[in-house]
């Protein structure tokens, strides 16, 4: 059919003459703008492309010039702000949500991101759970359900037994007497995004199994995203808490910590799970399995596309939250392959959200000035490196010290000085399971009067001037510092029982635990203990010029994989870039910009402890 033949069709109460225009005109670009009235208007121009293109309702479509098998481009009719919104509608109506006290979770400690065997959590993650929360319809009849997913190797066969699809039949017929299913379905239908019946199309999207590897069809978005699977000896899924609460009360899963949380939302963690590792998964908190299987399903067919993959942002309890969702298509079919939130993968998701919409330009200019304002910063020749070999598993590559010269003079600042007599007065023990020493009497008064030191710089006093536009510091000093003291110098357990570690420890100072090395993110600490012979320097991995590297290295026996600090910087510009970062853009990697023209980020955690928020370590990486 031609473009005339089809508008013709569209309105008959055209007369021949303006028929015969149109027709002349038909393989030049024309917008057609379509009032509520019957009758078309058409505004037709020239243009290099022959097509049309017409605005209908919210949006512009473009339509080719019209065959026999030709067919609309694009007949998408919302946008990435209709999503979102969907999105926080279903979220506040989630009745079946936690609400305030019904979960209460124990974090503990951060988990290691290099080796697994560390179990940095002696205690579940979650403490207790509302027996009247997960005692509720959707709750129970999910329980059911993954009761019958006992076999969580992806290469198993995973087919649809009758009993698993009748319970997959009552789990949704379950959810769609809740007002969430009940939104979305309706936002679902509305926008041609399901074909046949919504509880029909769920079944095919999410439950029909498919082969993730092999030939076994032995997943599916269900038991990957709401069961878990495995591969290999590797927990490949297992994105939902209420299974973790199930299984963690069975004791079948072993927390091992997190690397990245929003109090109450969500979580990005570490565990086992029989003999099976899960180094990094994560999950939304508190949220109904209605809520879950159906905001999964709005992303995985309206989100943002990337590829097979689609993003979602929304607001989850006052915090912004970002859903990932990936398809797959086989045999003219589409799946649900993998859903989860975004925290912790390297998604855009932060732990902490900026208090203001201040631009990364404004901690730029922030570290620019800090800069080009540190007198006690090392100057051209004044430290020497030899970087050495480029590592090789955990041999040493390097027989030469990694520091080769260092102007000593520096040392005789006040920042550097005073720094130097707490090592040397080993205020600070560096077996993280021994418990420190009390902050008081002589050793108190001294980390006070060093402290003081450092924040009285006119490089932390920038830093405390940015914080305060920000709105996280008190524009009472006095009451920042006792904040920024407790964030510091408070202390809290890496093991089990002991209060052995501290921020100021372990980035100032560094920490021993099993055979290996936490923290040490200090170059003057780093160069004394090399040049004392109690560092042997294996070799680097990555550095920017002189001013920051990646590298390994040996502290009396224990192992230190993968470590890095700056170099050159002085005491009180680390703690206040250190500070600055923890306290507005925590996460992995997650505060960024440039040092005298070198890309860097830095990672920043901090954490509940006896005197209420202590860092947990924060170091850079070159970028």
């Amino acid at each position: 059919m031609s473009a005339f033949e089809y508008f013709k069709l569209e309105d008959e109460n055209w007369d021949d003459k303006e028929w015969e225009d149109l027709a002349a005109k038909e393989n030049n670009w024309i917008e057609v703008d379509k009032s509520r009235s019957k009758k078309m208007r058409f505004i037709i121009f020239v243009a290099l492309v022959c097509g049309f293109l017409f605005t209908l309702g919210k949006g512009f479509i473009v339509i080719k010039t019209l065959g026999n098998d030709d067919k609309i481009e694009d007949s998408r009719y919302f946008t990435d702000s209709d999503v979102t919104s969907i999105l926080n509608q279903i979220a506040a109506a989630d009745a079946n949500g936690a609400q305030t006290g019904d979960i209460t979770l124990d974090y503990q400690n951060m988990a290691s991101h290099h080796d697994f065997t560390h179990d940095n959590a002696p205690n579940p993650l979650f403490k207790s759970v509302s027996s009247t929360l997960v005692s509720k319809p959707t709750y129970t009849s999910l329980a059911s359900l993954l009761a019958l997913y006992t076999t969580p190797d992806s290469g198993a066969d995973e087919s649809l037994s009758e009993a698993k699809q009748r319970s997959i039949d009552s789990f949704l017929t379950t959810l769609s007497s809740t007002k969430v299913y009940q939104t979305a379905s309706s936002w679902l239908v509305k926008n041609s995004l399901v074909t046949g019946t919504v509880q029909n199309f769920l079944t095919g999207l999410w439950f029909d199994p498919f082969a993730r590897n092999g030939t076994a069809k032995g997943s599916s978005g269900f038991k990957y995203t709401f069961a878990g699977e495995t591969s290999g000896g590797n927990v490949v899924g297992f994105n939902n808490w209420f299974q973790f609460y199930t299984l963690e009360k069975a004791g079948s899963v072993n927390y091992h910590g997190w690397f990245d949380r929003q109090k109450d939302v969500q979580i990005s963690l570490q565990f086992a799970w029989g003999s099976n590792q899960a180094m990094l998964r994560n999950f939304l908190v508190g949220t109904s399995p209605e809520f879950d299987l159906m905001a999964y399903t709005i992303c995985g067919l309206a989100g943002n596309a990337s590829g097979n993959s689609k993003t979602c942002s929304f607001t989850l309890q006052g915090n912004p939250v970002t859903l990932t969702v990936e398809t797959i298509t086989a045999n003219g079919k589409t799946y649900i392959s993998t859903a989860n939130p975004a925290i912790g993968t390297g998604g855009s998701q932060q732990t902490t959200p900026n208090p203001t919409s201040h631009p990364d330009g404004n901690l730029q200019a922030l570290v620019d000035k800090m800069w080009s304002i540190d007198e006690d910063k090392a100057q051209p020749g004044d430290i020497v490196l030899n970087w050495g070999n480029k590592v090789s598993g955990s041999s040493d590559t390097t027989n030469t010290p990694l520091f080769t010269k260092v102007n000593e003079d520096l040392f005789k600042r006040p920042v550097y000085a005073k720094l130097i007599d707490i090592y040397n007065k080993n205020l600070f023990h560096p077996q993280v399971c021994t418990a420190e020493s009390a902050m008081d009497g002589d050793r108190k008064t001294q980390l006070d009067d060093y402290l003081r030191l450092l924040t009285n710089t006119s490089v932390f006093q920038a830093s405390y001037s940015y914080l305060v536009d920000l709105g996280v510091a008190s524009s009472d000093f006095e009451t920042f510092y006792t904040k920024v003291f407790n964030l510091w110098y408070g202390t809290y357990s890496r093991c089990s029982g002991n209060k052995g570690s501290s921020g100021w420890e372990h980035v100032y100072s560094g920490e021993w635990k099993g055979e290996e090395i936490d923290g040490q993110h200090n170059w003057v600490r780093y160069y004394l203990l090399e040049k004392a012979g109690d560092i042997n320097y294996h070799g680097y991995y990555s550095h920017e010029n002189d001013l920051i590297g990646t590298f390994q290295y040996e502290w009396k026996g224990y192992l230190k994989k993968t470590g890095g600090f700056f170099i050159s910087t002085s005491p009180s510009f680390d703690l206040s870039i250190f500070t600055t970062c923890v306290l507005t853009k925590q996460g992995g990697n997650a505060c960024k910009f440039n040092v005298d023209g070198n890309k860097i980020s830095v990672t920043s955690y901090h954490q509940s402890c006896d005197a209420g928020t202590c860092l947990s370590t924060s170091y850079p990486s070159d970028e």
